[in-house]
Formats: structure tokens, C-alpha cells, sequence
């Protein structure tokens, strides 16, 4: 069944619960405190029975200026607007007011509904119409249903009722995936047996009987005992439906505005980057570092506006910025919202988040707004690789990324797929996906580690891997060793690095000798070349000068060099006496030490030494006294 949430807009006593009433048959003024105001303080709500298949809840919500942030609450998650219009009064300050708080709050179906025609004359009413015209002229509303009615007598009721349930059915109706779930508190009260009950309109997503979901942004966990969809029992809600649930949590922990979600599924930001769009009918000037309300769900909270490329935004301009706000609150990528002025309080801008957690920006910057106005109209892959490239230094997983962004796991997929095609997004460990220019960063720094190594180390031919290790997490701020060995492998498979085990070094990486090096390193070889067989020690490579060590390690590394027990033999010698061994065995079918002593002309000291180094390296096996082939 599809689930639609029709909401009402307009100028208090202009008969919006009197119409609902005539369309439902439900009285939504239901608290003595409105009975006896006579005006509609808290949203109501009621259910449009009907034949199609569809669940219509409808919400009646405050007209009265006093309730202007209720009627915030009740308009939130809207997929069908009715905007009505007294015949007998015309367009009113409160009618502009929250016929533009609809368009901010990113409502794109509605039916402007002129009320009480019976108190005027039936020449009155074009005229009305002819100014709400004027009025919502190049909006969602521009093409709308118009429909005149009386709900005194009865007049077009029937027609309005066919008109909402024939647009109900063109209405998708929100995601349903239970990992988008979200619930904005709007009441909390408490029910003898039962204990905590919350209402609220689901917005997207789905909550089941005994769910597991967190309270935000305390992030208290509870527990669904019960649910009622439109006033009767469920054992599931939806997107889009009107919500009652009973929770484990006490009275008292919950407030209206907090959000009930899945745990993990929603970020807690103090700051927000935002497109702002001012009002028409405020007479205001939105100007930088304001202090302001900002209207978001049901709940409210204190800001700043920091402006981009703008000192100051006029009555009906356009600009893009970030919300400071005084307290973390939980919000996605394109979640609307409402400001109004912070005294005297008067709604006067509205807008929609482009980045949850952004960085903080330089305000002239123009290539600021360039990339917020992307954020703005891109498509999920250009939304999803922006995204992306700002996660660098925070990693967030990929699940994260789908809740900041409100991606349902198919639609993250599939945007996450195409990157992966395009070379754009690249798996770094399993759950986490990185930007290419984070790992071309990412590399660089690794470049410059390797340089500081190089320049402190000249002739050592690789880092010690856990040193890299230590200095990449520290420059690239990585809290998890899996992200650092995942950026190591990752330039291994790239043949950007190369595994020497303990060491690392960069492809195509050589070591280049001083002139006095150059001169230490023949003095070296010659001294190893001429020891031949009988290898030589330590101390005799004393001779080449200072730091003769050095020279050593780089030639036994480089292969110049080949270290035994005892000291070090030239590479040819030991080339040649792999070489003789395995003639030898070929010959004999196996190797004694003797043999192999009296072949090379050396003492038994140096062949043990020889052929034990034989056997370390694969070529040579001993096995009952003698050596064969390994």
C-alpha cells in the first residue's frame, strides 16, 4: 500500500479544520486548550478513507503566528500541500508566510483550496483567485489544482476529495529501507500500562516491533514495544505515515525534536554548509554572522549564518553558507529547513543542507560556492565522488557516507560502482572507499617520508616498513592500522613501493654515492675480492675509513656483498662456489664437505661457512652427512 501525508497551510481561521473536517469527518481540534481558543494550537490528524489503495494521512496544522513553529512540525515530510485561501479575507500576511515556508521545505505537489465561498458573494472568488496567481507564480504551485469550496454547505468537497486521491496516486512516496529510518519527535506523553508513547511522521525508511533504535542526539537506545499507524495497530511503519510508538525510554529522556533512527544511521553535526533562498515576504536583511532559529524536523535550534561571497542577502536572493550551531543536532544532505530571525522571531529564509560535518571555509573564496552550487544539482556520482574527495583525514566508512549523504545501499551502490569504473573511487579496506586524489595524496606523503629517510640514510635501500607505518598514520591523521596497511598494500599492488620485508622502498628507487663513497666502496670490494674464498671480516673492511658500516650494509643489500656466519664473501666467489657445488652433486649425487674444501682450495672453517649459506638460500640441502640438491 502506498502511504501519502497530505498538509495544510494558511492563515489562521481560514478554515483549514473545518475543511478537514467536512473531508474526513474528524473533528482534529481535540485539546481543551484549542476547543476553547478556537484555533488549532498542535497538529492534528486524521486518515482520508478511500478505495484506491492508498493510506492518505492528513495533518491540520496551527495557522496562529504563536504556532508557527508547529506548524514547522506538522508541514515536515509533507508530500501533498493544501494551500487554502478565505474567499472572505483573500491573501494574508501568514498566508505568504507559510506558503513560502512549503517551498522551503522542498514540497512540490499541492491544490490551492479557496475557503468559505458561501460568505461572499460568487463574484469575490476570481478575484482571490486571480491574486493567489500572482502569489505562488513560478513555483510548485503555478500549475495547481484551484479549487473553490464551502464546507458549510458542501460545495466542491466531493471534487477536492477526488482531486487529492487522483494526486496521491502520482506520489512515489519515500524510500522504505530500514537504514534510512527516521522519526522527528513532535510529542512524547505517557499512557498508564504502557508507559513512553512518541508521535511523529516517518519520513523515510521503516521501523518494525522490536527495533533497536537510538534517540538523538543523546544517542539513548530503546526499544519499539508497540506501534499504531494513523491510530491502529502495526507491526510495521513506513515512509510517509503518520507514526505512534511505544518505546522503553522514560518520559523524561525524550524531547519534542529529538529523532528516533536505526543506531549508526544518523551523523550529530554543529555545522552544516547550506544553499539560502530569503523570502518574498520578509522585509529583512540576512546579514553575515547572524544569529538565528533554525527549523529543521520538529526540532529547533540557535545558529550562526556565516555568508559566501556575500556580506548580506536581500528578500527573495539566493546564496550559499554555513550554520554554526549552538548544539549538535542530527541531519542529512539535503534535509530542508526554515530560519527565522533571532528577536524579534519571524521567518524570513529557507533552505537545504549540502554537507553534513563540512570543513570550515574561507568566505571569498569563489571556488566555495562553485562546489556548494554542485552539491546543489549534482547527480548521486557527482555528489558521492565530492564526498568522497572531502573524506580524506576522516575516513568515514562507506555505510557512513550513505547515511550522511541519504543514499538507500542500492542507490549507494550503484553511484559507488560507476566511480569504481571511472577510477575515481578506490577500495582501500573492506567497508571503506577512498577518493584516487586521496591516494594520490596519500602517496606523496609517502614520497616525502622516504626522501627524509633517504637524505638522513643515503645508502640504506629501503625504510624499515614499521617506521613508515608509524609516520603515514601520523601525517594522513590514521587512528585504524587498517587504514595505514591498507594504504601500503595498496601501493605494493600499484608496483608504487617495493616489498623488501622488513624494508620498503619506492619503485625505481637508487641509492647514489658521494665521491668518498664511491672511493670506500672500491677499497671495500677489492679488500672482499681478494680474500677470495676465505672471506673476509668486520675488521678487515675497517680499513676503508668512517662509517665503513654503512658502505658494507649497502653492498651486502645491493648483492655486491653476500653475508656468511662469520663475515663476507664477493658475490663472484660465491656465485662461483654455488656454481662448483652444483656440478658436483650432478657428477657425484651429493656433496661432501671434504670434497667441496679441497675443490676450492680453503679451510674447512670457511667451506662450513660457504655451504651453510647454500642451504640457507634453497640451493643446497644436508641430509645424512652430506648435501644434495634442495
Amino acid at each position: 500500500m502506498k502511504n501519502v501525508i497530505v498538509g495544510t497551510a494558511g492563515h489562521v481561521d481560514h478554515g483549514k479544520t473545518t475543511l478537514l473536517k467536512a473531508l474526513t469527518g474528524v473533528d482534529l481540534d481535540t485539546l481543551k486548550e484549542e476547543q476553547k481558543r478556537g484555533i488549532t494550537i498542535n497538529p492534528g490528524y486524521s486518515t482520508l478513507e478511500n478505495d484506491r489503495n492508498i493510506d492518505i494521512g492528513i495533518i491540520d496544522v496551527p495557522g496562529h503566528e504563536k504556532f508557527v513553529h508547529n506548524m514547522l512540525t506538522g508541514i515536515g515530510g509533507v508530500d501533498l500541500v493544501l494551500l487554502l485561501v478565505s474567499a472572505e479575507e483573500g491573501i494574508m500576511p501568514q498566508t505568504r508566510e507559510h506558503f513560502e515556508i512549503v517551498k522551503a521545505l522542498g514540497s512540490d505537489k499541492g491544490i490551492v483550496v479557496i475557503t468559505k465561498t458561501d460568505l461572499v458573494d460568487p463574484e469575490f472568488v476570481p478575484m482571490v483567485e486571480e491574486e493567489v496567481k500572482a502569489m505562488v507564480k513560478g513555483s510548485f504551485l503555478e500549475d495547481a489544482p484551484m479549487i473553490p469550496v464551502s464546507a458549510y454547505t458542501g460545495d466542491n468537497i466531493e471534487k477536492l476529495r477526488t482531486t487529492i486521491l487522483d494526486m496521491a496516486e502520482t506520489i512515489d512516496g519515500p524510500p522504505r529501507d530500514k537504514s534510512l529510518a527516521r522519526l522527528p519527535v513532535d510529542r512524547v506523553f505517557t499512557i498508564a500500562g504502557h508507559g513512553t508513547v512518541v508521535t511523529g511522521t516517518l519520513v523515510e525508511g521503516s521501523i518494525e516491533k522490536g527495533d533497536a533504535l537510538f534517540l538523538y542526539p543523546s544517542l539513548k537506545e530503546t526499544t519499539v514495544r508497540s506501534i499504531q499507524v494513523h491510530s491502529k495497530e502495526a507491526d510495521a511503519a513506513y515512509g510517509g505515515q503518520r507514526v505512534a510508538l511505544n518505546v522503553t525510554l522514560k518520559k523524561e529522556d525524550i524531547a519534542i525534536g529529538d529523532v528516533l533512527a536505526p543506531p549508526n544511521a544518523l551523523p550529530l553535526t554543529e555545522q552544516v554548509d547550506v544553499s539560502i533562498t530569503m523570502f518574498q515576504s520578509t522585509e529583512k536583511i540576512l546579514l553575515n554572522s547572524s544569529r538565528v532559529h533554525v527549523n529543521y524536523g520538529s526540532g529547533e535550534v540557535i545558529a550562526r549564518v556565516i555568508l559566501f561571497g556575500n556580506d548580506e542577502l536581500h528578500p527573495e536572493e539566493k546564496g550559499y553558507g554555513q550554520l554554526r550551531f549552538e548544539e549538535a543536532i542530527p541531519l542529512r544532505k539535503d534535509d530542508p529547513f526554515v530560519l527565522r530571525f533571532f528577536s524579534p522571531v519571524e521567518s524570513m529564509a529557507g533552505g537545504k543542507v549540502l554537507e553534513v560535518k563540512p570543513k570550515r571555509h574561507k568566505r571569498r573564496d569563489p571556488a566555495v560556492v562553485e562546489e556548494l552550487a554542485k552539491k546543489e544539482t549534482g547527480d548521486d556520482t557527482t555528489i558521492l565522488a565530492m564526498a568522497l574527495a572531502e573524506n580524506r583525514y576522516r575516513y568515514d566508512s562507506d555505510e557512513a557516507l550513505a547515511h550522511r549523504l541519504g543514499f538507500t545501499p542500492t542507490r549507494f551502490a550503484d553511484a559507488l560502482g560507476a566511480l569504481q569504473k571511472e577510477g575515481v573511487a578506490i577500495p582501500l579496506i573492506e567497508g571503506v572507499t577512498v577518493h584516487k586524489d586521496t591516494v594520490d595524496g596519500a602517496f606523496l606523503s609517502v614520497q616525502n617520508i622516504l626522501a627524509r629517510y633517504h637524505e638522513e640514510f643515503p645508502l640504506e635501500t629501503g625504510m624499515p616498513k614499521q617506521s613508515l607505518r608509524h609516520q603515514l598514520a601520523q601525517v594522513e591523521h590514521l587512528d585504524d592500522d587498517r587504514l595505514t596497511d591498507g594504504f601500503i598494500q595498496l601501493f605494493f599492488a600499484m608496483r608504487k613501493l617495493v616489498d623488501h620485508g622488513l624494508r620498503v622502498e619506492e619503485t625505481g628507487f637508487t641509492a647514489t654515492l658521494t665521491p668518498e663513497q664511491e672511493k670506500q666502496w672500491d677499497a671495500a670490494e677489492k679488500i672482499a675480492l681478494n680474500a677470495g674464498f676465505e672471506f673476509a671480516t668486520d675488521d678487515d673492511f675497517k680499513r676503508v675509513g668512517k662509517k665503513y658500516d654503512q658502505i658494507l650494509k649497502f653492498m651486502t643489500e645491493s648483492g655486491t656483498l653476500v653475508t656468511l656466519a662469520n663475515g663476507r664473501i664477493h658475490k663472484d666467489y660465491f656465485d662461483k662456489a654455488v656454481v662448483l657445488a652444483m656440478d658436483m652433486i650432478e657428477k657425484d649425487g651429493a656433496l661432501k664437505l671434504a670434497d667441496f674444501r679441497n675443490a676450492i682450495d680453503t679451510s674447512r672453517k670457511y667451506a662450513v661457512d660457504i655451504l651453510d649459506k647454500m642451504d640457507d638460500m634453497g640451493y643446497t640441502l644436508f641430509k645424512d652427512g652430506v648435501r644434495v640438491k634442495a
